[in-house]
């Protein structure tokens, strides 16, 4: 039915574990825009359209920024924007929501003397950097960043921000009350996998943990994220346990059970504020979006 390209792009991203959820965006956009591409025609009505789109969902069920960025491409097709120009507007949607974010991000961390975060959000990586490019590298706050397993995203990021000039302090997951002790940082800032119509926050495992030491120690805890992450209408939310030989690979004895959750939730109660496009708010974003459109309705069902 669909192109072989198409289902072998499918396959490789849902095996991807690194990247962020806007770069597993980016992707699968560039996966839609190939099938596009292959065959216009095909998708020139809005029932073969979101069938297609609904394969790219179930890449990853969980991920409320891929559901989004899918009704964005629907929204564009039912405004009048030819199917192949649909992703080149989605793209232009999603850069000006982080170029927004970064407005509203900047001046907040331009103040910190030490950021403490926790995984990799490519949206606070790309405010890190436009902060570097702006000021003299002996002005850039420290960073303090865990490992983050057991992918190891916490490493990713270090060889990032250290090309952009940052200082770094880089410990184990389990050091981070000590770490909030010792460091003193002035917030603390993560990314999202999903923000719950409720304001709670699905996002990497550890993420949980970090808010509870931030809320002992009286350290603002900031989410950062685009209104692409928030949910649109309440859906069921799993944590999905991922292959367990990312944590113990070989002589794992016959009576020992490996866990490996990849996601977990932060209670709503424990983050201090959401940034978005919109702005700083501490209650949940304004979504500004019309739920009642049929389609958006199809697409969380």
């Amino acid at each position: 039915m669909y192109s072989e390209t198409f289902e072998a792009e499918i396959v490789k991203l849902k095996t991807d574990k690194i990247s962020g959820s806007e770069e597993i965006v980016r992707k699968a956009i560039h996966i839609v825009k190939q099938e596009i591409d292959n065959d216009p025609a095909k998708y020139g009505n809005i029932k073969d359209l979101t069938e297609m789109l609904r394969e790219v969902v179930n890449i990853k069920k969980e991920m409320s920024a891929l559901r989004n960025v899918l009704i964005y491409f629907i929204d564009f097709f039912h405004k009048g924007v030819i199917v192949e120009k649909l992703a080149e507007r989605v793209i232009a949607k999603m850069d000006e929501q982080r170029s927004n974010v970064n407005e509203k991000l900047l001046p907040i961390i331009s103040k910190c003397k030490n950021i403490m975060t926790f995984s990799r959000s490519s949206t606070i990586v790309y405010s890190l950097k436009k902060l570097s490019e702006g000021v003299d590298k002996e002005k850039l706050p420290e960073l303090t960043v865990f490992e983050s397993r057991p992918a190891l995203e916490g490493k990713k990021l270090a060889l990032e921000v250290t090309q952009f000039g940052y200082k770094v302090n880089y410990l184990v997951d389990a050091a981070m009350s000590m770490a909030m002790i010792t460091l003193k940082p002035d917030l603390v800032l993560i990314g999202a996998d999903t923000i719950f119509p409720n304001g709670n926050v699905a996002n990497k495992i550890g993420c949980h943990a970090l808010a509870l030491f931030a809320y002992q120690h009286k350290i603002p805890f900031y989410v950062v994220s685009s209104t692409l992450k928030l949910l649109l209408k309440a859906i069921p939310f799993t944590v999905q346990s991922y292959t367990s030989k990312d944590i113990w690979a070989k002589d794992k004895p016959e009576g020992v059970k490996v866990y490996n959750p990849y996601f977990e939730v932060i209670p709503e109660n424990l983050v201090t504020g959401y940034i978005t496009e919109y702005c700083f708010s501490k209650n949940i974003p304004d979504v500004r979006v019309v739920l009642e459109k049929g389609y958006i309705h199809e697409m969380y069902d």
